[in-house]
C-alpha cells in the first residue's frame, strides 16, 4: 500500500484531479478543466501540428455545435458547454501527448479506492447529514432528483446523484474483476481474497444505489468476467441464470415502481425526440435540453436519460451521427482484440470491463451529462486510444 501512494505522484495534475473529482469533486472537476484549457492554449500559442483521430473529429463537433447552438439559441450562457468541450478535448489531448507508460496502472488503482471511499462516504451521508456547504463539496448532497431528503433510501455517494455514483462503483468494480484475472492468470492466488472481497463490496453498493440500469450493467459485467475467466465456468452460470431468472427480476431495486419508471423513461425519450426535431442541426447544448423540455411540458427534466438520444438532442444529428461512428469503431477494435490470441495485450481486460459500461448505463440514464464523470471517463477513453494506437486492427493481431 505504501508503494501505491508512492506511485500516486501526486505533484502530476491529472493523477491529483482524479483523486479530488472523489473527494472534493468541485476542486477536483476545476483543476482537471483547467488542465485540458491549458493544453488547448499552448497548442494555439505554439501553433503545434496535432494528428486529428475519429476522437478529435467528435470533440470538434461538439464544440462546433454549442456554438451554433448559442447563436440559433440567441443565449451566450450556452458558451459555458463549449468550455466545457474544449476542457474535454485538452484533457485527453494532453493524456494522448505525454501520458506516460504506467500511468493507466496508477489511474486504475485511483478509480478501485474512490469507488470505495463513493461508497462509504455515501454510507456516512445517510447516517449523518452534512451541512449543506459541506455536501456540496464533497458531493454527498443530493442534486437534480425529486423525492425529498427525508424519504431519500438510495446511496448518493460522492457524485451528487445515485445514478451518477453507480456508473463510479462500475468502472471501480470492473476494475477491480479485472485484476482478479490477472492474478488468476499469474497464479497469485494469495492476493485474490482481498480482491474478490472489494468485489463484493462494490457489488453491494450498486444494489444500495437503486439503480436498475446499474443493475442490469453489473449482472453483464460478472458475466463478461465468467466468460474470460473459463467458459465452462460461463456457460454454467448462464445456464443457471436463466432458471433462476424470476429470482433475478425480484432482486431488481425498487421493481415494485419500475412499471412506472419505464412509462417515464418512454415519455421522458418522445418528449426529447420532439425537441430534436425543433433543434436537428446544432442541438439544445446541455444546459439549453432542460429550458427547452420545461417548455415543451413545463416539468423539469434536465437531461433525455438516453446517452444515444441525449447526444442527438444536446449536440445535433452531425455529432450524433460521429458518436454512433466512434462507437463502432471502438467495437470493433475490442472484438478483434477479445479474439485475438496475443498474449502481450495484458491490459485488455481492463477495458474489455470498463468500456460496455459507458453505453450499457447510458441505455435507461445519462450519467455523462455528469461533468464530474465525464472528465474520468475522458481519461479512461484516452487511455483506451493510447493503448490501441500502435495495433494494426487490419492485420491479425
Amino acid at each position: 500500500m505504501g508503494q501505491f501512494i508512492k506511485s500516486l505522484k501526486l505533484k502530476d495534475p491529472i493523477n491529483l484531479g482524479a483523486i479530488l473529482c472523489f473527494v472534493i469533486p468541485p476542486l477536483g472537476m476545476l483543476l482537471l478543466f483547467v488542465l485540458g484549457w491549458r493544453t488547448i492554449f499552448q497548442i494555439l500559442i505554439k501553433k503545434e501540428k496535432i494528428s486529428i483521430s475519429y476522437v478529435d473529429i467528435f470533440f470538434i463537433t461538439l464544440g462546433i455545435s454549442t456554438i451554433g447552438a448559442t447563436i440559433e439559441m440567441k443565449d451566450a450562457y450556452f458558451l459555458f458547454t463549449t468550455l466545457m468541450i474544449l476542457g474535454y478535448w485538452g484533457l485527453y489531448l494532453h493524456i494522448m501527448r505525454i501520458g506516460t507508460r504506467g500511468f493507466f496502472q496508477i489511474f486504475r488503482w485511483i478509480m478501485i479506492f474512490g469507488s470505495i471511499y463513493s461508497l462509504l462516504i455515501g454510507i456516512i451521508s445517510s447516517f449523518f447529514k452534512f451541512p449543506t456547504l459541506l455536501g456540496y463539496l464533497t458531493g454527498t448532497i443530493l442534486f437534480g432528483v425529486k423525492e425529498p431528503m427525508k424519504e431519500y433510501h438510495r446511496l448518493i455517494g460522492n457524485a451528487y446523484n445515485p445514478n451518477f455514483t453507480v456508473y463510479i462503483l462500475l468502472i471501480g468494480l470492473s476494475f477491480i474483476l479485472a485484476k482478479i484475472l490477472t492474478s488468476v492468470r499469474k497464479n497469485q492466488y494469495q492476493s485474490i481474497w482481498w480482491q474478490t472481497l472489494i468485489a463484493i463490496i462494490l457489488s453491494f453498493g450498486v444494489l444500495q444505489t437503486g439503480s436498475r440500469g446499474g443493475y442490469g450493467t453489473m449482472i453483464g459485467i460478472y458475466l463478461l468476467f465468467f466468460f474470460r475467466l473459463n467458459f465452462k465456468i460461463f456457460v454454467l452460470l448462464s445456464i443457471i441464470s436463466l432458471s433462476l431468472h424470476n429470482v433475478f427480476l425480484q432482486l431488481i431495486p425498487r421493481s415494485d415502481i419500475l412499471n412506472v419508471s419505464t412509462m417515464q423513461r418512454e415519455t421522458i425519450w418522445r418528449n426529447s425526440f420532439k425537441i430534436w426535431k425543433d433543434h436537428w442541426l446544432f442541438g439544445t447544448t446541455p444546459l439549453g435540453f432542460g429550458i427547452e423540455y420545461s417548455k415543451l411540458t413545463g416539468e423539469n427534466i434536465p437531461h433525455a436519460h438516453n446517452m444515444l438520444i441525449g447526444v442527438f438532442t444536446e449536440y445535433g444529428t452531425f455529432s450524433g451521427l460521429v458518436f454512433i461512428l466512434l462507437i463502432l469503431i471502438t467495437a470493433y477494435k475490442m472484438l478483434v482484440l477479445f479474439f485475438s490470441t496475443n498474449k502481450r495485450i495484458y491490459l485488455l481486460d481492463y477495458f474489455l470491463l470498463s468500456l460496455p459500461i459507458i453505453v450499457l448505463t447510458g441505455i435507461f440514464d445519462e450519467p455523462l451529462f455528469s461533468p464530474q464523470l465525464g472528465l474520468l471517463t475522458v481519461i479512461l477513453w484516452a487511455s483506451w486510444e493510447r493503448y490501441t494506437r500502435q495495433i494494426d486492427f487490419f492485420e491479425k493481431v
